[in-house]
């Protein structure tokens, strides 16, 4: 790496561009007012996008029971936030075809660039006040500026692998020994070639000094540094710097050792996600036991008290094996049980309540309306007094599935307790919410199930409230109770006017 090599002089327009459509799309993405329907327009004018967006969409990773084969639904499956990573992706790879890296070199590199972009995400979440999808993106792009360095000097490209395994501060000091720039001044110019907003392209050219960058995006220039060190924690330096990324973690969030160790422990399985999430391939990542036992194995060849830290090792590791062996099952089925319920297999209460927030959210900031509609079987108590609660569960399951079967995959079907059902519909308003509900009761009235007695049908009845947004903010616990109350209403009256019926209840702005 001490070879001298001629300086470079690199301007914006020598950067590689995002495709047009792409470029739109990444900008349209910042817009809060922008709607499924106009990005999918733009998607679709770059047949290659489309199909990578389609791809991604109907991969295993969504569970979608139907293929999705328009644009626009597929941007409502994602959501706004994760097509803009995508269309980041899919820029960054297509201008990287002739890189000159190997096929295996540009692995490592996204590997590399999830990893952060998981890491920043993650410490956007834990502090607050932060996007962590904006965060995200931001670890997606900030190294991107090496590959430039690499694209234009090409004979340097086989020498990616010893860059990579520099630690950051090592080879930025490098890169401007050896090229008199950085990455991250690069990075600026292509953010703003990009058409990236400007606090993001600051965040960007500031991430390794956060204290320099102007104030607006100094916080997530300083979660980006952060994420850095993770990146090259993940990636195998693991002495140095898990002492420094718990160190600056405390320093700047006040996040203990203890906290810190539990954020690092979750980064590997979310790389994974992230990377299916996006349509990539990683490695399988290594578990926080793993690099905490390097980390400490690596320390100890640092001569530091050999007895007393493999003592402490071998304590921790055990202590940790029991753990894990002990939470290993629990932790499957409690990952199952924390969203859904298991009888019926609809979201429970909790995760319920969750999403309709964040889906409220999006209606009430960007003008689209959202439909609630409650459920409750009609007369289900006699079914049990009747037929015994085994013939009631298998009611409640027989109805859970005729409404997942009649809904769409956006639609959000729950069990809120007893025979209550509900379904949150995103971006439909009061008529369509109708014919909504109106398919659901046909649903339910067609099933039956087999008893002693015979074949036990069940109907129900439903209440709809339909909520549209202003672009204004909103009180969402005040705004949740008053469409459940509406809704409510509108089923006690579906009930008391002979039940198996649909009543509307009407529209809260």
């Amino acid at each position: 790496m001490q070879e001298a090599h001629a300086q470079i002089s690199l301007n914006p327009a020598d950067l590689p561009s995002p495709p047009t459509a792409i470029a739109r799309v990444v900008r349209l993405a910042s817009d809060p007012e922008v709607t499924s329907e106009k990005l999918g327009a733009v998607i679709v004018s770059d047949p290659a996008f489309t199909a990578e967006l389609l791809r991604t969409v109907n991969a295993p990773f969504y569970g979608l029971k139907q293929p999705v084969t328009a644009a626009s639904r597929a941007v409502t499956v994602l959501g706004i936030r994760a097509l803009r990573n995508l269309a980041i992706c899919f820029a960054v790879r297509d201008s990287l075809r002739n890189s000159g890296l190997r096929a295996q070199d540009l692995e490592l590199f996204w590997e590399d660039c999830l990893r952060r972009a998981v890491a920043s995400r993650a410490i956007a979440r834990a502090v607050g006040g932060i996007s962590p999808e904006e965060a995200f993106t931001l670890g997606l792009l900030q190294d991107f500026g090496m590959l430039a360095l690499l694209r234009a000097n090409r004979k340097d490209a086989s020498q990616w692998g010893t860059w990579r395994g520099l630690l950051p501060e090592t080879r930025r000091d490098e890169e401007l020994a050896r090229y008199g720039i950085t990455h991250d001044g690069i990075a600026k110019m292509l953010g703003e070639r990009w058409g990236l907003p400007a606090n993001f392209v600051a965040s960007l050219a500031f991430h390794h000094d956060p204290g320099s960058a102007p104030p607006a995006a100094r916080d997530l220039a300083r979660v980006a540094g952060n994420a850095d060190q993770i990146g090259a924690l993940l990636a195998g330096h693991t002495s140095a710097s898990l002492v420094a990324v718990r160190a600056s973690l405390k320093r700047d969030y006040k996040i203990e050792e203890e906290a810190a160790d539990k954020l690092l422990e979750a980064l590997p399985g979310e790389v994974e996600a992230a990377a299916v999430g996006l349509g990539m391939r990683v490695a399988r990542q290594p578990n926080f036991a793993q690099i905490l036992s390097e980390a400490n194995r690596t320390l100890v060849s640092m001569n530091v008290s050999y007895e007393e830290l493999t003592q402490r090792l071998e304590a921790l590791l055990k202590e940790k094996e029991q753990l894990m062996e002990q939470l290993g099952v629990a932790n499957a089925e409690l990952a199952r049980l924390a969203f859904f319920d298991p009888l019926t297999g609809l979201c429970n209460r909790r995760h319920f309540d969750s999403l309709f927030r964040e889906l409220l959210t999006h209606s009430a900031q960007e003008g689209r309306p959202i439909s609630l509609v409650m459920v409750d079987l009609d007369k289900f108590k006699s079914v049990n007094d009747n037929y015994g609660h085994a013939v009631g569960d298998a009611v409640l399951r027989s109805c859970s599935a005729a409404l997942l079967a009649s809904s769409h995959d956006s639609d959000i079907k729950a069990r809120l307790g007893g025979e209550e059902l509900a379904v949150v519909l995103p971006d439909t308003d009061a008529h369509q919410a109708l014919a909504a509900a109106e398919r659901f009761r046909e649903a339910i009235a067609r099933g039956s199930v087999s008893t002693a007695k015979g074949p036990l049908r069940v109907t129900a009845s439903f209440g709809v409230s339909t909520f549209v947004g202003s672009g204004a903010r909103v009180d969402l616990d005040k705004l949740s109770t008053v469409l459940f109350e509406v809704a409510d209403k509108a089923l006690y009256e579906s009930k008391a006017n002979g039940r198996n019926r649909v009543t509307v209840g009407g529209v809260v702005r």
